[in-house]
């Protein structure tokens, strides 16, 4: 019965992540990337790179200038202004006018800090479509937009989750299984042991990712059920149940607070500046400003307070910063999920253990299908495990140069920043299908992997050069005075890029059907455990200077 269970579990283990492997994968690797979403921004805009002035100009004249220009009386549904920081070096303001008889009207300025003039706009590109991407996929909007993506990335959170239970309960012999890496056996017990090595040392981390992300996909979901079942559907009473009633506008104007005079305001109990302000019922008496700092070293999602508009008193400010137990703990899934409390060495440390389970993955489902195309499990054609295995090949490595292929993107895009995200998008896709169709059409799943990871390389070192000849600024700006956190990006690319191929230049061309000699030594040392080789080592030394003895066989007729 333990076996029977145990061949269960393993089954549910191995179909669990075939099932969903490549969703597993292309959330995971999109999330391990999107990590740096800042960052990348700071490489891919030219405005970004700009200095902070010592002191920044007095901006609440123009502020409330751009205001009335563009409100002219009509209700503001929503506004906010960002104050510049190291990544976005410039003040923001974002607003939505809602004009009688026609849809809400999205505006947003940005201002230089030392002259206050207008910086132009610059579409989402990069950046974003990975961030998106790995939060809801991108998902189209017939056929439920963001709010479906997401469940779906909950869902691969739910089996990402299960794999690693099943996975866990499967190897029974997980202390010996953290160190066995059999370097020179056949290829499918190489990835066997790359598979248990790299999934039991970042168990933990793994456990996490998927538990996060999994609440953070289904609260896409659990909120509109909710609110079916305790508030008729009716989803803005189910936040104001939980956030509280918002206060209503009283119809009489005043003069709101100076943006200026809020810029010096700290939180309690930190040395954290003001991030960013949004305002509700600016120019009224009713006026209240939501006051954000950056929990930047805290499991927070966010921190503030609340004051009123015209006389800076502070409100209970219960709808947006309440401080329950449940509220907490909701709150920081999102920067336990992507690593935003502890600066960007943190972020670096998610990123490798992001890869690792990327390749896990990966081996999962080579495996399975090593197994079965070379060896006596397969219960369909050759030739369905073959195009299976090239699907594989295609599908994973072509998100890896897709993902490079939009760095270079970036700097040749030439159209209309309102249209960057959607050709950002094309040209993704495009190049992904392209890897993909590669993959069928050159037969080799060996050389495909080592040809589009080499691409990969050159296209990661491209795109230094081309950000180089387009913005002007090179490596050299890390010791320079200029942009260090793109000089930064640049370095990292070049390093990836050097790894990317030293990588490909590792991997085998094609399949080697005789790999499963292996070598004595290598099979003391290597192929066994830490503990077997110390015995072996130890049982060595002891036979070498023991006598010999002739073995006595004591029962010679036993049949």
């Amino acid at each position: 019965m333990d076996r029977a269970r145990h061949l269960r579990n393993y089954d549910l283990h191995s179909w669990s992540g075939l099932a969903l492997g490549l969703f597993v994968y292309i959330v995971v690797f999109s999330g391990s990337v999107a990590l740096f979403f800042h960052e990348v921004q700071s490489w891919e805009d030219p405005a970004r790179r700009l200095g902070i002035a010592e002191p920044p100009i007095e901006m609440n004249a123009i502020f409330t200038n751009w205001i009335d220009k563009h409100s002219n009386g009509d209700p503001i549904e929503f506004l906010r202004f960002t104050y510049p920081t190291a990544y976005a070096p410039y003040y923001t303001g974002r607003a939505s006018i809602k004009r009688e008889n026609e849809e809400a009207k999205f505006i947003s300025q940005r201002w230089d800090t030392s002259t206050g003039a207008p910086l132009p706009e610059r579409g989402e590109g990069m950046s974003r479509w990975l961030l998106d991407f790995h939060r809801d996929l991108m998902w189209p909007d017939f056929l439920g937009g963001h709010t479906a993506g997401r469940t779906i990335v909950g869902i691969v959170g739910i089996i990402l989750m299960l794999s690693i239970v099943t996975g866990v309960v499967a190897h029974t012999k997980i202390t010996k299984e953290l160190f066995t890496l059999r370097f020179f056996r056949s290829i499918r017990l190489k990835w066997q042991d790359a598979h248990k090595v790299l999934g039991l040392w970042g168990l933990p981390f793994y456990s996490m990712i998927a538990f996060t992300g999994a609440i953070l996909g289904v609260l896409a979901i659990i909120a509109p059920l909710i609110a079916v079942l305790t508030f008729k559907g009716d989803q803005t009473a189910l936040m104001n149940a939980v956030l509280g009633e918002p206060v209503e506008a009283s119809g009489i104007s005043a003069e709101m607070l100076s943006v200026d005079d809020l810029a010096d305001l700290k939180m309690p109990g930190s040395n954290e500046r003001v991030r960013f302000i949004t305002m509700a019922h600016y120019g009224d008496t009713n006026a209240r400003f939501d006051i954000y700092f950056a929990p930047d070293k805290e499991l927070k999602l966010v921190e503030g307070y609340q004051i009123n508009g015209v006389t800076g008193e502070k409100t209970d400010g219960g709808s947006t910063f309440r401080t329950s137990t449940a509220t907490r703990v909701l709150t920081s899934f999102s920067p336990l999920h992507f690593g935003t409390y502890g600066g960007v060495l943190l972020k670096f440390a998610y990123f490798i253990l992001g890869i690792m389970l990327s390749v896990i993955t990966a081996l999962g489902m080579m495996m399975w299908v090593e197994r079965r195309r070379h060896g006596s499990t397969g219960s369909r054609p050759k030739k369905v495990y073959e195009w299976v295995s090239k699907g594989t090949a295609g599908t994973m490595i072509g998100l890896v140069i897709a993902s490079a292929f939009l760095l270079c993107h970036d700097k040749v895009y030439t159209g209309l920043e309102e249209k960057r995200l959607f050709w950002t998008g094309i040209t993704f896709f495009l190049v992904w299908f392209m890897a993909i169709g590669f993959a069928f059409f050159r037969q080799n799943e060996y050389a495909v992997t080592k040809e589009l990871l080499t691409a990969t390389a050159l296209l990661l070192c491209s795109a230094v050069v081309l950000n180089a000849i387009k913005t002007n600024d090179t490596l050299l700006a890390i010791f320079g005075s200029g942009h260090k956190i793109a000089a930064y990006v640049d370095l990292s690319l070049v390093v990836l890029g050097l790894a990317t191929i030293a990588v490909a230049a590792k991997l085998p061309k094609a399949r080697d059907h005789n790999s499963n000699s292996g070598r004595r030594l290598s099979d003391l040392f290597i192929h066994l455990s830490l503990k077997d080789a110390v015995n072996g080592i130890r049982a060595l030394f002891a036979n070498s200077i023991k006598p010999r003895e002739m073995p006595v066989d004591k029962e010679p007729f036993r049949k």
